[in-house]
């Protein structure tokens, strides 16, 4: 009886009070054991500089569930889980969303590793002399470029400068897309007195598909005039992400 009324009284006192020990074994080797702490674990010690000392796992530690912050999961509240150290991950980052101040690594980034191959790339062709006698609705080919795109849009501009064999004849150009003439990028300009050169530029920005696409400079000059073109560049640039 009496041994029967001491451990009814300490389980009174374990339950009302709590209990305090320096030490605590929950299973055995091979049998293993489980914890149920219906609670917060909080470390109240402080030390003498009164500090936030934490809660310590002193081995590896696996969680079964997830990790979150704040009374309920997930990211409507305004409680991030925050950790508050450098971290290595041994294994694959599967992320929603990055928010950095920086970037950094060691290793090669491509296009490929990101997501829709979000990398900006250009292209460029570039010649020294070229002549046409091309005129009205028929026009010579002075800068092409091919480029592979996602639905992403697309700058070019053309820039160069040219000449043609009597004064007051013209030299004409545009952006083709796809063998479609961009009306938006046609430029022409005259030789006046004949002195000099014609400055030459256009640009314009269009919406592509994804695929492959051909961008040229077409150019032509007034009818029975012999025009001539001197380190002209075409480039393009893949507007992306």
């Amino acid at each position: 009886m009496v041994i029967i009324i001491s451990v009814a009284s300490t389980v009174g006192i374990v339950k009302a009070a709590g209990m305090t020990a320096d030490w605590l074994r929950v299973g055995t080797q091979d049998e293993g054991g489980v914890t149920f702490f219906n609670g917060t674990i909080i470390n109240e010690t402080t030390g003498d500089d009164d500090a936030d000392n934490p809660v310590t796992f002193g081995d590896n530690v696996r969680i079964d569930g997830r990790v979150y912050r704040g009374a309920t999961a997930g990211t409507s509240d305004s409680m991030p889980f925050i950790v508050n150290d450098n971290m290595e991950i041994a294994g694959t980052l599967a992320v929603g969303n990055i928010t950095a101040t920086g970037l950094t690594g060691s290793g090669i980034v491509s296009s490929d590793n990101l997501a829709s191959n979000a990398v900006t790339q250009g292209v460029e062709d570039n010649n020294t002399t070229i002549t046409t006698i091309e005129s009205g609705t028929n026009y010579a080919t002075a800068a092409e470029v091919s480029i592979t795109t996602g639905d992403s849009p697309l700058f070019c501009m053309f820039s160069g400068y040219g000449t043609t064999d009597a004064i007051n004849q013209s030299i004409k150009i545009a952006l083709i897309v796809d063998d479609i003439i961009q009306v938006n990028s046609y430029r022409s300009a005259t030789m006046g007195d004949g002195v000099g050169h014609i400055i030459l530029t256009t640009n314009g920005i269009y919406s592509m598909t994804a695929g492959a696409h051909t961008i040229q400079l077409g150019w032509n000059t007034d009818t029975g005039a012999t025009a001539s073109l001197y380190f002209n560049t075409l480039d393009c640039i893949e507007l992306k992400k």
